[in-house]
């Protein structure tokens, strides 16, 4: 009784939903009504990999175009790690508007800056279009005080 309660309720539930194909599956059967082309499965351009190239000059042009900008794992509002987290923290105490750029978003930049800084780990610091380095150098240079000075000549080229 109990499994025939069950088939019942399968088969009452499975008229009020419709079941879709997944995407890119071809059909096992097909109709007249069915037809489908080979340009349907056409990749996009969305699926192109960058060359290292043009994430360097994607970086370069980041870098140069922020004063103070900030590659971590997250964002300012919601840092995805500790040492992205950290950075953030000491960005904050100066007061001033520094930009971010989340590597987990995309693994382009996320290989290719560390190349092009030659620094293994994220978070990394540019400021004014100068390499500072990660966290433990961020934390070292907050607390010596050069970080202050690096950062008081950048908000002076903000304004």
């Amino acid at each position: 009784s109990f499994p025939l309660l069950l088939i019942v309720l399968f088969l009452s539930l499975s008229q009020s939903f419709t079941f879709h194909r997944p995407v890119g599956v071809l059909p096992t059967t097909t109709s007249s009504s069915t037809t489908i082309l080979w340009s349907d499965f056409t990749p996009d351009d969305s699926f192109v990999q960058e060359t290292p190239e043009k994430t360097r000059e994607r970086i370069d042009a980041l870098v140069k175009q922020h004063p103070v900008l900030l590659f971590m794992k997250g964002n300012k509002l919601f840092p995805q790690c500790g040492f992205s987290n950290t950075a953030v923290q000491i960005l904050t105490t100066y007061g001033i508007d520094f930009h971010t750029v989340d590597v987990l978003a995309d693994e382009s930049i996320r290989s290719g800056v560390k190349d092009y800084s030659s620094w293994p780990t994220i978070p990394q610091l540019y400021v004014a279009g100068e390499f500072i380095g990660g966290c433990d150098i961020m934390i070292e240079e907050y607390q010596n005080g050069n970080l202050a000075e690096t950062i008081e000549k950048a908000k002076a080229d903000m304004m």
